[in-house]
């Protein structure tokens, strides 16, 4: 059920000072050597690659079997959760963010690369401009037994805030994505290894009351092997 919605356009939030800068997916499968996770070709927004001042968040799920995929921490990024959703097949959720400086940053490594060539990611990107830079206030839910992903309801408190809302699932269905309608944009994609992520985030112009998106669906078949993790944050202007 949702409450207090209005939708935002390119240039961001409305009666906010939030401006929604752009997003981007991205995957990797079975890499052991650093690899870097892109911040540029932005798109949805008013700018194509982070500016100085604006506030990057990535989701980044990992899919792994018998423990979490080790990703490490992005050097100069702060750490927002690790979750986990324990099955057959795991799922490792970490949320990082980061302000950019007077040299925005265009990408950041995973030094090392994934634990195991039978691992996988799935990432998404969400650049704001004109947001606070304290940590955000976040919610978080993991699940067995299914890939079926249910974020967890948040109470935003500021006007103008923005929710970001979602996760991912581990699985063994190749390169499949997530869908939702409770979002004025979502985003998904799917990493295709011998342990498949897949990954959905949306962001949402709050106004008043809860935010609890709906169970998202999924373009393949369900398991009880797989697995989920999801968070919900608020971004509030500066």
């Amino acid at each position: 059920m949702l409450a207090g919605r209005h939708s935002i356009g390119a240039g961001g939030a409305g009666g906010g000072g939030l401006g929604f800068v752009g997003s981007r997916t991205f995957t990797n499968a079975g890499s052991t050597t650093t690899f870097t996770v892109p911040l540029t070709t932005l798109t949805g927004g008013i700018a194509s690659a982070p500016r100085t001042g604006d506030l990057v968040v990535a989701f980044i799920t990992g899919a792994s079997t018998g423990g979490p995929t080790d990703i490490p921490m992005p050097s100069g990024w702060e750490q927002l959760s690790r979750l986990s959703g324990d099955d057959t097949w795991d799922t490792d959720l970490y949320v990082i963010y980061k302000a950019m400086g007077a040299t925005p940053d265009t990408g950041f490594d995973i030094v090392g690369g994934l634990a195991d060539a039978s691992h996988s990611i799935a990432v998404t990107i969400w650049v704001y401009a004109g947001a606070s830079t304290a940590t955000p206030v976040f919610t978080t839910a993991t699940g067995s037994d299914t890939v079926l992903c249910d974020p967890p309801a948040i109470t935003p408190t500021v006007e103008g805030s923005i929710v970001l809302s979602g996760g991912g699932g581990s699985h063994a269905r190749g390169a499949q994505t997530y869908s939702s309608s409770d979002f004025d944009g979502f985003l998904s994609v799917g990493a295709n290894s011998t342990r498949d992520a897949t990954i959905g985030v949306g962001r949402f112009a709050w106004t008043s009351g809860a935010f609890n998106p709906a169970e998202f669906t999924f373009s393949s078949a369900d398991a009880l092997s797989f697995s989920w993790a999801a968070l919900s944050l608020v971004l509030i202007p500066a």
